[in-house]
């Protein structure tokens, strides 16, 4: 094995690791915004959709959830803490 396969074959693992849990992020944010349904199920339906609809919906959510972060951020140190507490609630 060369170098470069190698750096290539832990390149390929470590973005696998970062899409897995920006999807379970997302898919936890849906999940407490969705009644009925929990992480499983939008977890499931997430990986069903086809790659572009996959995409739109995993960072679509990330982006909505950055966009809230700088509107809390115009609060100060108190909407930080907020959106803190919010992110928290939500997810459990």
């Amino acid at each position: 094995m060369t170098l470069w396969y190698c750096a290539a074959m832990n390149r390929n693992r470590i973005t696998h690791q970062l899409w897995t849990r920006c999807r379970d992020v997302a898919a936890a944010l849906i999940a407490a915004c969705w009644p009925g349904r929990d992480f499983a199920h939008v977890t499931t339906l997430i990986d069903k959709a086809p790659n572009s609809t996959r995409n739109v919906i995993v960072f679509g959510t990330l982006g909505a959830l950055f966009a809230a972060s700088i509107g809390a951020a115009q609060f100060g140190l108190i909407g930080l803490c907020l959106f803190g507490l919010l992110g928290i609630w939500l997810i459990r």
